[in-house]
């Protein structure tokens, strides 16, 4: 627009000039408040980043001092690196081996590798860093693969919380064979657990099937899950919290909210709940309740409440919590927690890991009762029955002396799991004995222990793994049993692995260890053929009647012909025209567990094959990369090269993708996944009446509408299913009416449907809809998410995306492609012309205004860069402001001639590579 020359244009007033002036002041000054800020919160930082050449550290939150003392060994320790060539690493921490290594003494680390031995490092300073606490280790030897920016051989040990001192360091190595890295778990990397709150126990019994509800296989790692509004809760289910990067939860705290948002780093950390070792069944429903010590924010006369719903589903594997909503007192929240150890109609004498793996002992109990002489006494023990005479009545166990018959335990048929995961049997209430500190009765402690893990096959029996049964102590009233047997070995890799995973703010949640796991793809019925995509080059090196079997994390399930030694998880054999196999090779045994790359890309080796065709002294191994890819589905395995007898295969899968939000239309009731192009519509849902579904309570239909405003919608790929949050209006429901809803679309050939109503002050509806036309929806196949069981993993947050779809016709109860979401029409037009001299300011007022913004300016620019002269650190986080992008998880891939200076830049500030996730 133009304006008027005498009146439009009219010269500037002086009180122009004086608000032109205020205003560039103001300006200035919240420029200058920013960047005090922005120093704040780098103050803040530095105080989670630091080093030290002692071997312990001052917590910077709570005080508490980490003491790693301990860990020193007058042996050293010795960790062999199955995946590297049977490398073997000694080292010693808080002090040097008291060997020496290639002539040389003093020396706090060496590596041998081919018969050679290398110093990995002759002292070691301690890094912390947002809670991750690691020793790097100075002056190694000149490595021959070495570059400029790392000529010497480099060991890193990183120390990780673990309460139950059960695993072995674990070593992992990167590309270049100069940088290695090793995993220490011990407690003394964890805040000590407060008096009250110690418990190796975490189980309920159930009235209804006469059962033990027990969640302490849960314990074995941290959960996470969004609040869907930029935070994190981190949860350890009958344990503490684990301590760890950004993880660094109150001492004793078993659920906790974790908001990086919050530039006091003592106050990002907030305790939602205690340990809690005592869950409870009210009215049917098993629940933990965990009671902080936390003034609620809403209201300070009342503390946080935390409570987890536990609801059975046996085709889980590796399931995890999700948050379903907020009390209506605005201070107790609400989680529900879908696992198989939730369910109480199992087979006497079977039990459930966390991973969801079944352990069938139940054939014991049909087998004769075992006697065993000791000491002069006849020991008779049945597993999961009565053992008969001699013992009396419903005895389990008991021993004979002098003609005089002691009972040990009663029997019964609830297998346990103790702190580390081990498998039990516990028969109690046995004859009185006595004891320094008074009576007390009998009680017989049976404990499984594998046979031959490299051999399980569905628990049957194999050659060398036959029952042994040993008596290990009978003291204190308890007699302690091993028992070996096949039918206790477990899966013999872990398939899962820790990644550290960077989040924007704009995202969900926010940085820290999530959990990647490729659980769901262990196959239990059947074996992955995989495809043969070679380059030209290496065509020759595949006969087109050579096929390749392989499962994920286990040995091959036995087939009829299919020949490969037992315990092999890769096997490739020539087809006849029959189709029958013959001359099979094994292609390596499940030998080293899984390792992550990154976020969206992890790798599993197979060792120790039969030799190779074309080198004897060569064993053949199997190489499998994952990839995440939303649009795969469950994927198949792909040859894609052969090099030095390894045989490297692709497999592009949406197993451990991230999950993603949704796009919920409100309007037309569509569910929208703008990455994959795909749309499903609740009113025309098989499941669902015009979008509402039915639940049964209190003896009443009620209906409940998907449709509606204020839904959250996120995928899982782990367990196959989209997650929907939302709140209902239910007047007979809690005390206010409302309700929690969570409904878990569930990918299956299946369709059946479930519900459970928890009613507390605020009630939590959990409705689960096992269905096929929600399955194209997640690039699934209802056959292909049945193969593999409906497996589950652990969740990580989700990135964050918005937009308004346009409405399409779909077929009823399919999920079908909708294209890119169309964004509403909106147009905004902005004119901008030249300056109009005669509306440009001129005069003595206008200098002043410049003069004291551009002082302003310039000391607000002094001041920032004194700020940052003086701080690395604050350096790194101007630079990291302007790398910034818009995705809510942020990865990369490393090339081989990166690795080299991976870990730590040159400043001491952790980079985002692959390596940096090592540690």
């Amino acid at each position: 627009m133009r304006c008027s020359l005498h009146k439009d244009c009219a010269a500037p007033t002086q009180e122009n000039f004086r608000q032109q002036m205020r205003f560039r002041i103001v300006i200035s000054l919240l420029l200058l408040l920013f960047c005090c800020g922005e120093s704040v919160a780098a103050d803040a930082a530095d105080q989670l980043q630091f080093s030290t050449t002692e071997c312990k550290i001052k917590e910077p939150i709570y005080g508490s001092t980490f003491d790693f003392s301990g860990l020193h060994s007058d042996l050293g320790h010795v960790v062999k690196s199955v995946s590297n060539g049977d490398d073997q690493f000694e080292f010693n921490i808080c002090g040097n081996l008291s060997k020496t290594c290639n002539g040389e003494s003093n020396v706090a680390a060496c590596l041998k590798k081919q018969g050679k031995e290398h110093v990995l490092g002759v002292q070691h300073e301690l890094f912390y860093n947002h809670g991750k606490m690691y020793l790097k280790y100075k002056s190694g030897a000149k490595c021959d693969n070495g570059t400029a920016e790392i000529a010497n051989y480099q060991l890193h040990v990183r120390l990780i919380c673990d309460y139950t001192l059960d695993a072995q360091p674990i070593t992992a190595t990167a590309n270049d064979g100069c940088s290695f890295y090793i995993s220490y778990r011990t407690p003394l990397a964890c805040l000590s657990i407060p008096d009250g709150l110690q418990s190796n126990s975490c189980r309920v019994g159930d009235t209804k099937s006469n059962g033990t509800f027990d969640l302490m296989p849960l314990s074995d790692s941290n959960y996470r899950t969004s609040n869907r509004q930029g935070a994190i809760f981190v949860i350890k289910v009958c344990k503490p919290v684990l301590y760890g990067e950004n993880s660094m939860c109150p001492a004793g705290s078993s659920v906790c909210l974790f908001n990086n948002k919050t530039t006091n780093p003592k106050e990002r950390f907030i305790n939602f709940g205690n340990v809690q070792t005592h869950p409870v069944v009210e009215n049917g429903q098993l629940l933990l309740r965990h009671e902080s010590p936390t003034p609620c924010a809403k209201n300070s006369s009342v503390n946080y409440t935390s409570v987890i719903y536990f609801s059975c589903d046996k085709f889980i594997r590796n399931a995890h919590p999700e948050f379903a909503g907020l009390g209506a007192d605005s201070c107790t929240y609400q989680f529900n927690f879908v696992t198989p150890l939730a369910c109480n109609d199992l087979k006497p004498c079977t039990a459930f890991t966390s991973t969801n793996e079944l352990l069938d002992l139940s054939s014991l109990s049909s087998k004769p009762a075992h006697t065993l002489l000791k000491d002069g006494k006849n020991y008779t023990i049945a597993v999961c029955a009565n053992a008969g005479a001699p013992c009396l009545g419903n005895g389990g166990a008991c021993y004979e002396q002098n003609s005089t018959t002691i009972s040990l335990g009663n029997s019964n048929s609830q297998l346990r799991f103790n702190q580390t995961g081990s498998l039990y049997l516990l028969y109690e209430d046995g004859a009185q004995c006595s004891t320094a500190t008074g009576m007390r009765r009998w009680s017989t402690k049976i404990e499984f222990v594998c046979a031959n893990n490299a051999t399980k096959d569905n628990g049957v029996s194999t050659a060398g793994g036959s029952d042994s049964l040993k008596i290990i102590e009978d003291s204190n009233c308890q007699l302690l049993i091993q028992y070996q047997t096949p039918l206790a070995c477990r899966e013999p890799i872990k398939c899962k692995a820790t990644s550290y995973v960077d989040h924007t703010t704009d995202g969900l949640g926010s940085s820290g260890d999530e959990l990647i796991d490729l659980t769901p793809l262990i196959s239990a019925s059947d074996n992955y053929e995989a495809r043969v995509e070679l380059p030209a080059s290496m065509e020759h090196l595949v006969p087109k009647t050579t096929k390749f079997f392989l499962n994920v994390c286990r040995p091959l399930v036995p087939k009829y012909q299919l020949g490969c030694a037992g315990g092999s998880a890769a096997c490739m054999a020539k087809v006849t025209a029959a189709g029958a196999p013959e001359e099979e090779r094994s292609m390596g045994f499940p030998l080293v567990s899984l390792t992550q790359l990154n976020r969206t890309f992890a790798e599993l080796l197979y060792l120790k094959g039969d030799p190779c065709p074309s080198d004897n002294t060569t064993e053949l191994s199997t190489h499998i990369l994952f990839n995440c890819d939303m649009r795969t589905g469950r994927g198949q395995p792909v040859l894609r090269s052969i090099e030095d007898c390894a045989y490297r295969f692709e497999w592009a899968t949406n197993v451990f993708c991230p999950p993603h939000e949704c796009i919920f239309s409100a309007d037309t009731c569509d569910l929208v996944h703008d990455e994959l192009g795909r749309r499903f519509n609740f009113k025309s849902a098989p499941f669902t009446k015009d979008g509402q579904i039915e639940i049964d309570y209190n003896a009443t239909k009620m209906s409940v509408n998907i449709c509606g405003e204020h839904r959250k919608a996120m995928t899982d790929y782990s367990q196959a299913l989209v997650n929907i949050f939302f709140t209902h209006e239910s007047p007979n429901c809690g005390r206010e009416g409302t309700m929690n809803v969570q409904i878990r679309l569930i990918c299956s050939n299946q369709t059946e449907s479930s519900s459970t109503i928890s009613s507390d002050q605020q009630c939590n509806l959990l409705y689960v809809q096992r269905t096929p036309s929600i399955c194209e929806f997640l690039s699934l196949g209802a056959t292909q998410q049945d193969l593999v069981s409906n497996g589950s993993t652990s969740s990580s947050t989700s990135s964050t995306t918005s937009g308004t779809s346009t409405t399409t016709s779909s077929p009823p109860a399919r999920a079908s492609p909708a294209g890119k979401p169309t964004k509403a029409a909106t147009s905004t037009t902005t004119t901008t012309s030249g300056p109009d001299p005669a509306a440009t300011p001129i005069g003595p007022t206008a200098s002043v205004g410049t003069i004291l913004g551009a002082i302003l300016s310039v000391t607000f620019c002094v001041t920032c860069l004194g700020l940052l002269a003086f701080s690395p650190a604050r350096r790194q986080r101007v630079r990291r402001l302007f790398r910034r992008s818009n995705s809510a998880v942020r990865y990369s891939r490393v090339q081989s001639n990166e690795e080299a200076n991976l870990l730590l830049e040159p400043n001491g500030e952790f980079t985002e590579s692959d390596d940096d996730m090592l540690l």
